[in-house]
């Protein structure tokens, strides 16, 4: 009989372990690339993570919390919702794309297309920035991903959180850096659950009844 020490985890446990199933060769070509090309080094932890334990921990938890949404996936297009209201969900998110000419499917890959979880994910990145109010720049990228990481509690989120002490050493990003991640954290775990809200079905809802909705309305309040 082979004995197992204490100290040595099993294979029972190991395939356990959240990092079980992670491709570490696309977790290092996420990390080269996440400085120079953001959406690339996205792609690369995409993968690094689609097999891995946690992941399938992550969707299912998700898949729970929007069961009703199930096998539903998210249609956009920019040029319809771009003629709504500014102050309305779909007008907000549609300026916001065609501003800094974002693709709503960048983050879509071959295997997600069939995946209704997985697209919503993918979609909602950008979707989230518009419930939140964080713009597009490194330091509101960083509070979407301080909202998201609680919301979903994600390998991508904690990934592009690694980069925060790289960035304080910016002089000028230390203070409104920590600022937006403690809103974004606050944000997060003050919020329903975000994936369980259907955008598609709120494009035309003003923006401030959406907040309201999603339990994020005390952020927006004048002071």
């Amino acid at each position: 009989m082979t004995m197992i020490s204490p100290l040595q985890p099993s294979a029972k446990s190991r395939q356990r372990s959240p990092l079980s199933g992670i491709n570490w060769s696309e977790l290092g070509a996420a990390y080269r690339a996440f400085l120079s090309d953001p959406a690339t080094g996205i792609l690369h932890i995409l993968a690094a993570g689609r097999h891995s334990q946690w992941q399938r921990w992550v969707e299912r938890r998700l898949e729970h919390q929007a069961a009703h949404l199930a096998y539903r996936t998210i249609a956009v297009d920019l040029g319809a919702l771009v003629q709504l209201p500014p102050d309305t969900l779909g007008g907000a998110y549609a300026c916001h794309m065609l501003r800094y000419g974002f693709n709503p499917e960048v983050f879509r890959t071959d295997e997600a297309s069939s995946e209704w979880l997985r697209q919503r994910m993918a979609i909602s990145h950008d979707i989230y920035h518009i419930y939140t109010g964080f713009d597009a720049s490194p330091i509101g990228e960083f509070g979407v991903a301080a909202y998201t990481l609680v919301q979903y509690r994600d390998l991508l989120n904690v990934f592009v959180l690694s980069f925060v002490p790289l960035s304080l050493t910016n002089p000028l990003w230390t203070v409104p850096l920590l600022r937006a991640m403690v809103r974004g954290f606050r944000m997060g775990m003050k919020g329903r659950a975000a994936i369980a809200y259907p955008p598609e079905l709120n494009w035309e809802k003003p923006l401030a009844i959406v907040r309201q909705e999603l339990g994020l309305e005390d952020f927006f309040k004048p002071c």
